[in-house]
């Protein structure tokens, strides 16, 4: 009954679009080929207990024992292509294949173990992510530490351009001017706060609760001698309720996702309460066009209690504390760009990172990592998924404060020689990993 199962669903793929040919190894030799073509993607259940997690869990069960390595998935790119065709079946197919109400109650039990409601399990979520070895990061986000979209303006920028010219962006979308006080929530390590204090003469104030983070950023200003125009504090976003109209300007990009489903109403008005009237904000975030539980498996493997808001729900939040929305831009196509890039640095660094600690960064590291990207990259390029990826821009209050066109945005090249400014050169972090083994050495590890 499990491989009847197992094989009915992968004969279903037959009906996509795509139709690369699978081939099905089972755990006792036997074979299950869904056409005729010489297969593109092998699936291999090394033990007989992956395809029973199949059979009870899905594809929760099969993504899983993946991860676990006792499937093995074989094949040029097949992966992305597995992702791509699950992506192209029938809506009733899809449904049958998703549905699982022993999947829905772990999922319920997930988001209630990591609920956010408590400050300190917000620390706790945030620090199983972000506080990580920093090099592992630096390895996979390029010299800037740029972890989110980047603006990929032409096409064919590198990733530190990409990086650099976000977070210009972002400044020209605040409208920053010299002295201006500003509060950003979430350090990444620091690149925004810097931008902003060093080229744009802002005094900033940050807040970051996670200690890695915080090390790398502090090391950062005191090189660059701007500690006295950037100032970092341990304290969570909510605590802005007490700031009362201290602050210019709000940003915060790829945070409020970190609000977890229960919390938004209390990160909005903490926003509207820190902000002066007339005040500018810029929020970079993941959302939904529909409410739904942010992904099992991303949920317990990677974005630990993150919830991806839907953006009706975000924009009447906004509204209800009389943060008014100037200005709306979908960057999903950027940040699927973004990721592929991450993807390859991953895989291209990939003995390096195994060489900060072989522990940590194991083989199902590795692929619930890859995993978690090229799922990713197809929803947000997809036909008929529900990610997005948005910049909103708020003003306090309903004064005429911010330009009427976007012109403002465009009407000046980014100096891409300012990157140096800003940026860790690899090379610095590849010898500290590196030393004392060598390179071959790393290697031999990864293998």
């Amino acid at each position: 009954m499990v491989r009847y199962f197992i094989r009915k669903a992968f004969a279903a793929y037959v009906s996509t679009r795509s139709k690369f040919p699978i081939k099905v190894i089972f755990s006792d030799g036997s074979e299950y080929q869904n056409n005729e073509d010489a297969p593109e993607i092998t699936i291999i259940f090394k033990k007989r207990r992956a395809e029973w997690r199949a059979f009870i869990f899905h594809y929760v069960g099969f993504m899983e024992s993946y991860r676990e390595c006792d499937i093995d998935i074989e094949g040029k790119d097949a992966l992305r292509k597995l992702i791509q065709m699950s992506y192209e079946l029938p809506s009733n197919t899809k449904l049958i294949l998703s549905t699982n109400p022993i999947n829905w109650l772990r999922q319920q039990m997930l988001e209630w173990r990591q609920n956010n409601t408590d400050p300190r399990q917000t620390r706790i979520n945030l620090e199983r992510h972000y506080n990580m070895p920093a090099e592992f990061f630096h390895l996979m986000t390029g010299e800037l530490y740029g972890y989110t979209e980047g603006y990929y303006e032409t096409g064919f920028e590198t990733q530190d351009e990409a990086q650099f010219k976000k977070y210009d962006y972002i400044c020209r979308k605040l409208c920053l001017r010299a002295g201006q006080k500003v509060i950003e929530v979430g350090s990444a390590w620091g690149t925004m706060s810097m931008l902003m204090a060093k080229k744009y003469g802002a005094q900033v104030v940050n807040f970051g609760i996670i200690s890695e983070q915080n090390r790398v950023m502090r090391e950062r200003l005191r090189e660059r001698g701007l500690e006295g125009n950037i100032e970092i504090q341990d304290r969570d976003a909510r605590e802005l309720i007490q700031d009362r109209e201290q602050y210019d300007r709000y940003v915060s990009l790829g945070v409020y996702e970190h609000a977890g489903k229960d919390c938004q109403r209390e990160w909005i008005e903490s926003i509207a309460a820190c902000l002066k009237p007339g005040g500018i904000g810029v929020m970079s975030m993941t959302t939904q066009m529909k409410p739904q539980l942010i992904d099992y498996l991303v949920g317990k493997y990677i974005w630990h209690g993150c919830y991806l808001p839907y953006l009706s729900e975000v924009l009447h939040l906004l509204a209800d504390h009389d943060l008014n929305i100037v200005d709306l831009e979908n960057v999903r196509f950027q940040y699927a760009d973004t990721m592929e890039v991450m993807l390859s640095k991953l895989i291209e660094h990939w003995p390096q990172v195994q060489a900060i600690d072989p522990i940590l960064f194991d083989e199902r590291f590795k692929r619930i990592w890859m995993l978690y990207y090229l799922a990713s990259i197809a929803t947000l390029r997809a036909e008929g998924r529900n990610l997005q990826a948005v910049h909103l821009v708020f003003v306090k209050g309903r004064a005429d404060v911010y330009p009427r066109t976007r012109n403002f945005l465009y009407e000046k090249p980014y100096d891409l020689n300012e990157i140096a400014d800003y940026a860790v050169p690899l090379k610095g972090t590849l010898s500290r990993i590196l030393s004392p083994i060598t390179v071959e050495e790393a290697g031999r590890v990864a293998s």
